[in-house]
């Protein structure tokens, strides 16, 4: 019989689920070995106690009846289907199992069988009452249809939640979990019900769970770490308290959600704010944010600097708080903007036009564009604002050397023209007189003096165009050489004035010589070129009959010649072109009045390479008036003499 026995306890302890065994006073007869797993008992402490030792104190007598005879009397209704109910660990834990009750014999005989299975599911739909107790309440064996209809309600909603869903006791142990829970965390229900909190190891999780126990909800974000397997999930976990109907704390609930996608999606907004605030700062233009109130939420530095004021001083002001009138009209263009959500764009404007009191004047180019929300509902008016006074300042200049450019091109096929002109005119008829002497020499006729004159004439005048664009060429090329000494400036200008005798016509050509002479330290060949241009222009551009006045004085260290005419005159806006290459005022004709243009050119440089100073005071229909300053011989000053100051101011010096 004890071999029997023996053999019996062998084939309980072999078995994987848990087995209790009664007899019919509810005491423990025997216990296998995965039972004391479950319990925490050891067998021989658990032998002859009550069998509701095993379950909560609120279980142990149900619709009028203990425990163990309940069950019992629902074993011909479930038809060999298990019932779920708490077990009371040794510990205190409950631990969640499905009972399946046996029994044998009658009388003192009856023994009663309890195999259990520890669950890992919250939710299920056996409608047994036991299975729903509450703490401290005695619930009736029969529930109402409506009752059980929303108790499933509520099973279903949780296990189909898209949350994981799980509840802990006051140890804390997790003692129920939804199947959310286990894809959340990668762990399978077995293992995460009757998990100790506890062995996480999170000091951030269990103060949650602390507030919890002390009646206060909380909220966790942090990685879940799957406790079998290498599986780590980003989660927000909101934590409240669970209460008896006493209104005492008997644990707590978590809401697990996967924020996996979240923290990502975060990850990269974060990175695109980043970013777009990086660009926001360093953006080579002005760039600002205003709402609907026309007011400044946010400018960048470079904006800031534009309109002379800290970030800081733009915000929550409107722009006429900052800009002043300036800003006056930047709101008009906003409430435009605003109001038609029309954008504005690439207005150009000048630091003067905008009253902005920034010297020198500058120049902006701003747009102003409407910024909505993902709803389309307008929030506000974004600006970009650009200095772009460089830029027109270039344009300005590149404006300028085109101009420039298409005078030069202008003065250049003017040149051509009139070096043509001038070229042929004394030509032609020096060919034709040419011509006439050399059939006169074959038919030995006698040759006039007076046609030979006049071909040397002509002949001069070539000479005398070939030499001033050669030197001309020596000018720019810095090659034009000065032989310089003592040199009388009152006999020099007196003897030129002599030699033009011959070509005055009907002028009147006087010369009022200085009271004493005048030494000059010069190259007389070239001065005699300076003031033979002068003269010669004075009575090409004077009308016949004109008198040509030629003065010399010396004012202090300076000697002063001038040569005034009653000719055309020069217009002012051209008069400081007058000594440049090629130049022709343009109230003069090619035509009517010979000349390539290099005349007062070559003057200016010899007259300044012998340190004076040359001008010019005209005005159109009463002649012009050229005046020539040169340091005296021994007074020579060290910078070049400035025009006398009883001279008119306006004259244009060179």
């Amino acid at each position: 019989m004890a071999a029997a026995h023996d053999e019996l306890s062998a084939w309980l302890d072999a078995a994987v689920d848990p087995l209790v065994a009664c007899d019919s006073h509810e005491r423990i007869r025997h216990v296998n070995a995965a039972a004391e797993r479950l319990f925490g008992w050891k067998r021989e402490a658990l032998i002859g106690q009550p069998v509701h030792v095993l379950f909560p104190q609120r279980l142990r007598h149900f619709a009028g009846k203990s425990l163990m005879r309940y069950l019992l009397s629902r074993r011909e209704t479930l038809g060999g289907r298990p019932i779920r109910i708490l077990c009371l660990r040794h510990d205190g834990v409950e631990v969640l199992v499905e009972v399946t009750v046996g029994t044998t014999g009658t009388g003192e005989d009856e023994r009663v069988m309890f195999s259990l299975r520890r669950l890992h599911e919250v939710v299920d739909t056996v409608r047994e009452p036991v299975e729903h107790a509450r703490e401290h309440a005695r619930v009736q064996p029969m529930e109402t249809g409506a009752a059980r209809s929303g108790e499933n309600l509520y099973r279903l909603v949780v296990e189909n939640a898209p949350l994981g869903i799980f509840h802990y006791d006051t140890t804390p142990i997790i003692t129920a979990c939804n199947e959310q829970l286990s894809i959340i965390t990668g762990s399978p229900k077995r293992v995460l019900v009757g998990l100790h909190l506890m062995s996480l190891r999170d000091e951030k999780l269990l103060e949650c769970v602390q507030q919890t126990l002390a009646g206060r909800d909380a909220e966790y974000d942090g990685r879940y770490r799957s406790v079998t397997g290498h599986k780590v999930t980003p989660v927000h976990i909101r934590f409240a308290p669970c209460y008896n109907d006493e209104g005492q704390v008997e644990g707590g609930i978590g809401l697990v959600e996967d924020v996996t996608e979240r923290r990502k999606a975060e990850k990269e907004r974060d990175e695109s704010l980043a970013l777009l605030a990086t660009l926001f700062r360093t953006a080579p233009v002005g760039l600002g944010f205003l709402d609907t109130d026309m007011r400044y939420v946010r400018v960048n530095d470079l904006l800031a600097r534009i309109n002379d004021a800290t970030p800081d001083e733009h915000r929550g002001r409107r722009p006429s708080e900052v800009l002043g009138h300036a800003g006056l009209l930047i709101e008009q263009m906003l409430e435009r903007v605003l109001d038609t959500g029309v954008p504005v764009e690439a207005r150009e404007v000048s630091t003067r036009e905008l009253g902005m009191p920034c010297p020198p004047e500058g120049y902006l180019a701003g747009s102003l564009y409407p910024v909505y929300g993902p709803d389309g509902h307008m929030l506000g008016v974004g600006a970009l604002v650009e200095d772009i006074t460089e830029r027109k300042r270039a344009e300005e200049e590149r404006d300028r050397l085109y101009r420039e450019a298409q005078e030069a091109i202008r003065v250049r096929d003017d040149f051509l023209s009139i070096a043509s002109h001038e070229l042929k005119t004394p030509l032609t008829p020096l060919s034709l007189r040419l011509a006439a002497l050399e059939r006169k020499l074959e038919r030995g006729e006698h040759v006039d003096p007076a046609t030979l004159h006049l071909a040397r004439q002509h002949l001069l005048r070539i000479t005398s165009l070939i030499n001033d664009l050669l030197d001309a060429s020596r000018i720019e090329a810095g090659r034009l050489a000065l032989h310089r000494e003592a040199t009388r400036l009152d006999q020099l200008v007196e003897d030129v004035v002599q030699a033009m005798e011959a070509q005055r016509g009907n002028h009147v050509l006087r010369y009022d010589p200085p009271a004493h002479s005048i030494q000059v330290f010069a190259d007389p060949y070239r001065l005699e070129q300076v003031i033979n241009n002068l003269v010669d222009n004075a009575l090409k551009y004077s009308p016949d009959g004109g008198t040509i006045d030629v003065t010399l004085e010396a004012d202090g260290e300076t000697a002063l010649l001038s040569v005034k005419d009653p000719g055309i005159g020069i217009p002012e806006e051209q008069q400081k072109q007058l000594f440049d290459r090629y130049f022709r005022a343009h109230n003069v004709s090619s035509r009517s009045y010979g000349g390539l243009g290099l005349g007062l050119y070559i003057s200016r440089d010899i007259v300044e390479r012998h340190g004076g100073r040359i001008w010019v005071e005209s005005e159109v229909g009463h002649g012009s008036t050229f005046h020539v300053a040169l340091p005296i011989l021994g007074g020579a000053p060290r910078h070049p003499p400035a025009p006398p100051s009883t001279r008119q101011p306006n004259r244009h010096v060179h």
